[in-house]
């Protein structure tokens, strides 16, 4: 079966977390464990979407205080 005009799903796993978001592995599984963003479960492994890491960096954003 050949599945057509899907978008590509990012999908990351522990190290390509902390790779993107330039933190520690232990850092990346902690956002997971807590469900910070959502997950994907593919059997036992699980992978966050780049475009969900992505909604929770503008979540987590704090404006700049103009002086």
């Amino acid at each position: 079966m050949v599945i057509h005009n899907l978008p590509a799903l990012d999908l990351l796993d522990v190290q390509g977390i902390a790779s993107y978001l330039n933190i520690t592995p232990r850092t990346a599984r902690r956002i997971v464990s807590e469900r910070r963003v959502p997950v994907t479960k593919i059997g036992a492994l699980v992978r966050v979407r780049r475009t969900d890491l992505d909604a929770y960096l503008v979540a987590h954003t704090v404006e700049a205080v103009s002086r």
